[in-house]
């Protein structure tokens, strides 16, 4: 009965995040901003690629999250934006990882040491190597910025950390890219075709993601279990 339960609650709240991101699609005035923003990046002339990557750095470092920056990249400088994303992404990932590791261990450690179920949670990628990581970083309701720092309290190797994130980006930013460069073309409705594949393959990889991590973490909390009680026969 519990696990029926915990995969509909899943379902749910993935289903519904989705809903949110398409629902706010249709109704804010999105064309507008990329418009805007496609206008100031182009303004600063040479120079508009580069200012764009320090912001993309910037905000990979400040938690910010990277879709909507990628789609108005896109639709101000098209195709060539792509390896200024991933660049700045995998540049502001490492930073973010590496501080977090050797900076702000104890803080971050602080936020989840309180919460044995988060910490085994933690402990349970850091072991789950790259391909977790991997399934992880395809989610996108999972915040892509904010597990640079998490796994850099974990015991996860830096090389198994850039090759999860490098294929874990990929994916998004080649469709978001692509969303972005359909919108300098305007009068289309094939983005809408788009956002809706990409919502769909990422429910996909975050119920994987989730499915796995609660292995894990319940492979954890009865190993400490087990130990606590052998402590305790003594």
């Amino acid at each position: 009965m519990d696990k029926p339960s915990r995969s509909a609650q899943t379902w749910a709240a993935t289903a519904g995040a989705a809903a949110l991101a398409v629902g706010a699609w249709y109704l804010l005035p999105v064309e507008d901003w990329l418009r805007a923003f496609s206008d100031w990046a182009n303004g600063l002339g040479p120079y508009g690629l580069l200012a764009f990557g320090v912001l993309f750095f910037l905000a990979t470092l400040l938690v910010v999250p990277g879709t909507p920056l990628t789609i108005a990249g896109a639709v101000a400088f098209g195709w060539a934006v792509m390896p200024v994303v991933l660049f700045s992404a995998t540049l502001g990932s490492w930073l973010a990882f590496v501080a977090a590791r050797h900076l702000f261990r104890e803080r971050v450690r602080g936020l989840i040491e309180r919460r044995p179920a988060l910490n085994a949670t933690v402990e349970a990628v850091g072991d789950g190597g790259w391909r977790l990581m991997t399934l992880m970083r395809l989610s996108p309701f999972v915040p892509f910025n904010a597990q640079n720092y998490v796994f850099g309290v974990t015991d996860v190797r830096t090389s198994a950390y850039l090759v999860s994130t490098v294929i874990g980006m990929l994916p998004g930013t080649v469709v978001c890219v692509y969303l972005g460069v359909i919108g300098r073309h305007a009068g289309s409705d094939e983005p809408t075709h788009w956002i809706t594949l990409g919502l769909g393959l990422g429910l996909l990889a975050t119920v994987a993601a989730v499915e796995l991590t609660r292995r894990r973490v319940r492979a954890k909390l009865e190993a400490g279990k087990l130990k606590l009680g052998k402590a305790g026969a003594r």
